[in-house]
């Protein structure tokens, strides 16, 4: 085998060599101040002071005497019993045997045992709806309209004759051809107009009745209903506008040349005495439904008749 190797640094302590100070430190007891500082002389060390011997304490002075000693005090209220962590944990198993001796209890089905089915449907068939309450709206009362004062005056040319309120006896008399009269608002009135008069217009009326001589152009009405008109004379044109329930009497005199003109009208008709007996009269019914076709390459309107 091949020598051990020792490194050069393990014999580094053999090769120092010892000095005074690492024999003092081994002797400490053989040495004096003198070879501690390497044979030079020093002053005389200063020798430690002596011990100061310990006193007794004097004794304190005497306490008087005690009195009589007070009378005993009551035991102490024994302390509260210290929680044991075995009673939580008891009463815990003790409610969940409970909870699951319950369930048990219930069989199969447990917990869901008395649920009902779902069947599909609706839900809450059965169950009777309550009627919404009807909410009450505050009926909104038209503002009243202050009543005008009624007016039977002439105006220039034109007879005024307006908010005739159940006025049975409103007579005029027309006294030059140029003048017109115009009928407007009147109610539940009587109108008589007596001469001949360019033209005659009654407008916005209800349950009226006018009577007149002559027309020398046309008489007029519109907007109106509930309306009887009757013509002693002549009057070549009637032209009715919008108009309900008008009952139009014509003379002898005009049936020849009159011609009636309607538009949005209904129930309207037209009396005539009959021509072999004057004192009899005949009803005509104005039409108001009316057929349209394609003949002979134009458009053809008629009257439609119910008499088939």
């Amino acid at each position: 085998m091949s020598e051990e190797f020792v490194p050069e640094y393990a014999n580094f302590r053999n090769k120092l060599k010892p000095s005074a100070n690492s024999a003092i430190l081994q002797n400490p007891d053989k040495y004096t101040t003198h070879d501690l500082n390497g044979g030079k002389s020093v002053d005389a060390p200063v020798a430690a002071p002596a011990p100061v011997p310990k006193t007794a304490p004097a004794p304190a002075a005497a306490a008087p005497a005690p009195g009589p000693p007070p009378p005993p005090a009551g035991p102490p209220p024994p302390p509260p019993p210290a929680p044991s962590a075995s009673s939580g944990g008891e009463a815990t198993e003790d409610a969940a045997a409970a909870l699951f001796a319950s369930i048990n209890a219930m069989g199969e089905g447990g917990i869901r045992s008395g649920l009902k089915k779902a069947t599909k449907g609706p839900v809450n068939e059965d169950v009777p709806v309550a009627a919404p309450k009807a909410v009450k709206k505050e009926e909104k009362k038209p503002a009243a309209v202050a009543a005008k004062p009624p007016k039977c005056s002439l105006v220039g040319k034109k007879w005024e004759i307006e908010y005739q309120e159940g006025n049975k006896e409103c007579v005029i008399e027309v006294t030059d051809m140029k003048h017109t009269v115009y009928i407007f608002k009147c109610n539940k009135s009587v109108i008589q107009i007596k001469g001949k008069c360019n033209s005659l217009s009654i407008d916005s009326c209800s349950k009226v009745d006018v009577v007149f001589e002559n027309a020398l152009s046309q008489c007029e009405i519109m907007n109106s209903k509930d309306i009887r008109v009757q013509c002693t004379g002549n009057a070549p044109s009637i032209n009715l506008d919008n108009c309900v329930a008008v009952t139009y009497y014509m003379s002898a005199e005009s049936v020849e040349s009159a011609h009636i003109i309607t538009a949005k009208c209904a129930a309207v008709n037209i009396i005539r005495p009959k021509p072999e007996d004057p004192d009899d009269i005949l009803e005509t019914p104005i039409p108001e439904q009316f057929l349209t076709t394609f003949k002979n390459g134009q458009w053809v309107t008629e009257m439609v008749s119910h008499d088939d």
